[in-house]
């Protein structure tokens, strides 16, 4: 593994903390704080059983994933009692379709629901009459 290759994931996942925690700056500091302590010790307190390449290539995934997933919310002043909340949307921000949970939703062709996922007991809901 070359040097340039670690020291590009480095200033990759850098560059998307700044993205990705812009005007929070206190979140900012304390991850490029635990990533410079995760870099300079030779083996991860986090992920021990990793070598030096696969660490690299954590830090290229971590990076995508903060710049694609993390969008950032500031609060941005009442309306009507409402808090109001601007989203931090950018260029790398990951927009999905629900495609997924379009299609889980739709009726199965004899009318019941497709929908057999779900946290809450497998997505099944069992309404009784109040007594």
């Amino acid at each position: 593994m070359s040097n340039l290759r670690v020291l590009a994931g480095y200033r990759s996942i850098l560059r998307a903390t700044r993205t990705a925690f812009n005007a929070d700056i206190a979140t900012l500091i304390a991850a490029r704080d635990q990533i410079k302590r995760e870099m300079k010790s030779s083996v991860s307190k986090s992920q021990p059983m990793l070598n030096i390449e696969e660490r690299t290539e954590l830090l290229f995934q971590i990076s995508s994933f903060l710049k694609q997933n993390i969008v950032q919310g500031v609060k941005n002043g009442k309306d009507e009692g409402k808090d109001k909340y601007l989203l931090n949307i950018h260029k790398d921000t990951e927009l999905g379709d629900n495609d997924d949970i379009k299609k889980k939703n739709e009726l199965a062709i004899d009318g019941s629901s497709m929908n057999v996922g779900g946290c809450c007991g497998g997505g099944q809901v069992k309404l009784e009459p109040k007594n």
